[in-house]
């Protein structure tokens, strides 16, 4: 019988690395709730990235996944996931760097990702992901709650930005819950928050994607600037460019819905 989360731990002399952005779970109760917010996984394939000591994948692997790729970069975690494996064969550990892993060297079967990301490197592994939304079926992430916000956030608000629409784009997104810094060794000094990322079936083409990437970008590094302003350059006439999409120029960047987005994109293209 494994020992608890904590206990685990411990006796593989694993404190969290500030280097690495560990702050560790050992709430069996609440790594529960997250495995199950991911919905049924029976015999699916599932990715988990910085499993630390493994206190989510004891949950994730009571949930009878087919397989559980855990991606751990820190090699003083790999004895501790190697004894969890001999109670859970489905294990399956990668040592490696989850920044440089793509999702299409995985396999041919749709991946659904669970994890507690790395404060760190959340945003930039979610940004890869995205580009790679084909190979998934889903994303149970836990990251800061102002970046949950931000990827949940509606037209108008101040946390709508570049995050919020290219995370809609690809994906039905949904938060789920706030997590207290207090479930977490040591307490970080911010709240955690859970968000559900489905990719949606049909997405816009690689080339749209590619431009409403970089008319968030130009948009919204000038998000007070209205957006004859903060979009000149991206065609020879703008004002008229808009005006032919049924927006207004005046309008700034927190004011454009995602449909305009594309509109934009679309016109852009043409």
């Amino acid at each position: 019988m494994l020992p608890s989360i904590a206990q685990h731990a411990k006796s593989h002399n694993i404190l969290p690395d500030k280097k690495l952005g560990q702050n560790f779970l050992f709430d069996l109760s609440l790594c529960d709730k997250i495995a199950k917010t991911a919905g049924n996984i029976r015999d699916k394939i599932v990715l988990e990235v910085g499993p630390g000591p493994a206190g989510l994948s004891r949950s994730i692997l009571a949930c009878s996944p087919k397989k559980l790729i855990a991606i751990e970069k820190d090699p003083r975690c790999i004895g501790l996931l190697e004894e969890v494996r001999k109670y859970f064969p489905q294990l399956e550990i990668m040592n490696a760097d989850a920044l440089r892993v793509r999702l299409s060297t995985i396999g041919p079967n749709k991946l659904i990702i669970i994890a507690n990301l790395p404060y760190n490197i959340g945003t930039e592994l979610l940004f890869r992901w995205l580009d790679e939304a084909q190979y998934i079926e889903s994303l149970t992430l836990m990251l800061q709650k102002e970046v949950v916000d931000r990827i949940c956030a509606n037209p108008g608000s101040k946390t709508y930005g570049k995050l919020s629409i290219m995370c809609q784009l690809m994906c039905d997104v949904t938060k789920e819950f706030d997590v207290s810094p207090a479930a977490f060794y040591p307490p970080p000094k911010v709240t955690s928050s859970i968000v559900h990322m489905a990719p949606k079936p049909e997405r816009p083409s690689q080339d749209i994607i590619d431009t409403i990437r970089n008319i968030t970008s130009q948009a919204f590094n000038q998000r007070r600037k209205m957006l004859k302003s903060s979009l000149k350059g991206l065609a020879p006439d703008i004002d008229t460019l808009l005006l032919n999409c049924d927006i207004n120029p005046h309008n700034r960047a927190e004011n454009l819905s995602l449909d305009d987005y594309v509109k934009i994109a679309k016109a852009i293209l043409v």
